[in-house]
């Protein structure tokens, strides 16, 4: 645990954000809008891309771990919202699995939250770092065709077994979705790819899994104060226009090219989060 937050009982460094507020530079606010942009277009044409934006706040910021996770987790909401909407016009939602991986994720999200007071800020970077590390990897091998010759899980989402597993793994995603705000988006595709989930199915269900366990992250950290009020509304405007762009982007562009390229920068803020939160 942070020794200022042990102190001061301030488990969630809202008090330190006060002291130490958030600086109104105009340079930092373009570049984080960029960025949760680019996170936007991301989210909705390829699958993860909110991660990038819970990266650039712990990155670029002195945010307490707990505004990162909660700023990030109420911008998602917006872009999350708009997905949904697209896939369940389009047919391709799976309401079934969407509402058992929500659900589970919501539930997880109460265990992820209440981590983030026991876990320092160098601990924060490095644990984000293996999960986008993590994910990166898994969107490389399955580009190349690795994870289709895994076995996979054949079972029915409303069957028993498929409950139990797709609410556990919804479960775990909400845990890390709650103790990082990413939203669940960049595990919930790599996990039900890897379970045989069809890829558009998948895209599909993370919309809605992204509804559940960024609003009730959102929830939780708001209730303590953990949002940075004036910088959120930068990001999820911003966000929210990028959902938009990506969703008229799929439509056009064969997602695939920018798969590839999403996987690879994914490995590379790896090395750049690890290098940061060492020399911290």
């Amino acid at each position: 645990m942070d020794h200022d937050r042990e102190t001061t009982g301030d488990p969630v460094g809202v008090k330190a954000l006060k002291e130490r507020p958030m600086p109104a530079d105009a340079r930092l606010l373009v570049v984080l809008g960029a960025i949760a942009f680019a996170g936007g277009v991301a989210v909705t044409s390829v699958g993860p891309g909110g991660i990038f934006v819970v990266a650039a706040l712990y990155g670029l910021t002195a945010l307490p771990t707990a505004v990162v996770a909660g700023t990030s987790s109420v911008t998602f909401v917006g872009g999350s919202v708009l997905g949904a909407i697209g896939y369940v016009r389009s047919g391709d939602m799976d309401w079934a699995l969407a509402l058992i991986i929500g659900i589970g994720g919501a539930l997880g999200t109460r265990l992820g939250v209440p981590l983030d007071s026991v876990v320092s800020r160098q601990s924060f970077g490095l644990l984000l770092g293996v999960v986008l590390g993590a994910v990166g990897v898994t969107i490389v091998l399955r580009e190349r065709g690795v994870l289709g010759r895994l076995p996979t899980l054949d079972v029915a989402p409303t069957s028993t077994a498929g409950i139990a597993v797709f609410g556990v793994i919804g479960l775990a995603i909400g845990t890390a979705g709650g103790l990082f705000g990413i939203g669940g988006a960049a595990l919930v595709l790599p996990a039900l790819v890897s379970a045989g989930v069809p890829i558009i199915t998948v895209l599909a269900v993370t919309q809605i899994a992204v509804v559940f366990i960024a609003s009730a992250a959102a929830v939780s950290y708001t209730l303590v104060g953990a949002i940075a009020v004036p910088l959120v509304f930068v990001v999820s405007v911003a966000y929210v226009v990028g959902a938009l762009v990506g969703w008229r982007l799929a439509k056009h562009v064969d997602p695939s090219r920018l798969v590839g390229l999403l996987g690879s920068m994914l490995i590379a803020l790896t090395l750049v989060l690890v290098y940061r939160s060492l020399s911290l």
